[in-house]
């Protein structure tokens, strides 16, 4: 591949956390350096990486809006994800894999 040039994403895991105004925590799937958060819900969904699942996400962690995809790199250490939405309920989906566009 060309210096400068983007490879697209290539999921090798995902996973469904059902998520709601209290925190919830996932072990993440696949060993790759991206992941893709998609936020099914109809509110904010505030997200936390780490290596364990005791992993508590709180409103001052990174948000991911209603509706919306967000795509980040994460370290080797990284295997789990905690989520806590602004309101209601629903699916937040995480698939880990490799490549910086989707």
């Amino acid at each position: 591949m060309a210096s400068g040039s983007i490879a697209a994403f290539t999921p090798e895991a995902t996973v469904t956390l059902t998520a709601g105004t209290t925190s919830s925590a996932t072990t993440l799937g696949g060993a790759g350096p991206s992941l893709l958060v998609y936020n099914a819900t109809s509110g904010t969904a505030f997200l936390r990486l780490g290596a364990t699942t005791t992993l508590t996400a709180t409103t001052a962690d990174l948000p991911i809006p209603p509706a919306s995809r967000v795509m980040l790199g994460v370290g080797a250490t990284v295997s789990a994800a905690a989520v806590v939405l602004s309101a209601g309920s629903g699916t937040v989906y995480l698939s880990r894999g490799s490549g910086a566009a989707y």
